[in-house]
């Protein structure tokens, strides 16, 4: 395509130099007795024009009905895709992490639907057997993970698994490309509903410039929740116990 707006261009600039070259000072007054020819230089300078701000509106056009990729999480047996976000700009993780709300939550999370939800007295949603067995038949696979402190680009990885008992079993983690600092998964997650997943293990983080570059180990339950528009679960306990800094521990829908 933009092949051919230059080969239209090229033939619009040769055909308006050849016939619409400024005129001289003799011509202006041979114009006198040849009218006619002076219109007709006037109509080809002014279809040139014409013809050169089409060609440049055509080739600098850009849509703007683009629409957003929908997620895919790979698994062994089959793969779904999640709806694209409700968002005209596309999603950088670096330029919203800070954001606690980031707009309205998502209608729908992997097959299942908020609407579709029950809440308890607390006001947090409730799923049902069915519910949770298809979301959790969704989400198994293989997700991106990250810790801020090591690249929010550059991603690791975690693979859900399901267990015997409807748990996921959690495993996986991300490393630095260039020091040796590393993010390590493991444990048990039992999904309390689409936004709240309760990871049951341990999470070690490494960070060089985080204890003395030593690793901090947590062994417990932790709570990753999904907040606004993010497409990830942060875990909420986020300080970290040996130096009082946050650790944002993400796994994405991705």
């Amino acid at each position: 395509m933009a092949e051919g707006y230059d080969i239209i261009l090229k033939v619009a600039m040769r055909f308006f130099l050849l016939n619409c070259l400024p005129l001289s000072s003799s011509d202006i007054i041979e114009c006198k007795s040849k009218s006619n020819n002076m219109m007709r230089r006037f109509f080809f300078t002014v279809v040139g024009l014409t013809v050169l701000h089409m060609v440049s509106v055509s080739c600098n056009m850009t849509p703007n009905n683009q629409q957003t990729t929908p997620s895919r999480v790979s698994n062994n047996s089959a793969s779904y895709e999640m709806p694209p976000a409700d968002v005209t700009d596309p999603y950088d993780p670096e330029k919203f992490a800070l954001d606690a709300g980031r707009g309205e939550l998502r209608k729908e999370y992997f097959g299942i639907k908020l609407s579709d939800l029950n809440k308890n007295s607390d006001g947090k949603y409730v799923m049902t057997d069915e519910q949770r067995e298809t979301f959790v038949k969704n989400i198994e696979g293989t997700h991106m993970c990250s810790l801020q402190w090591i690249s929010w680009k550059k991603f690791g990885s975690v693979t859900l698994k399901r267990n015997s008992d409807g748990t996921l079993k959690c495993t996986g983690g991300q490393k630095s490309a260039t020091t040796d600092d590393y993010l390590k998964l493991e444990g048990d997650i039992t999904v309390e509903n689409p936004l709240h997943l309760k990871f049951n293990g341990k999470i070690t983080t490494c960070v060089s410039h985080i204890n003395n570059g030593k690793p901090v180990v947590r062994e417990g339950e932790f709570n990753f929740t999904v907040a606004g528009q993010r497409r990830y679960w942060r875990m909420r306990e986020m300080n970290n116990p040996k130096d009082g800094c946050c650790d944002y521990v993400d796994i994405y829908f991705d």
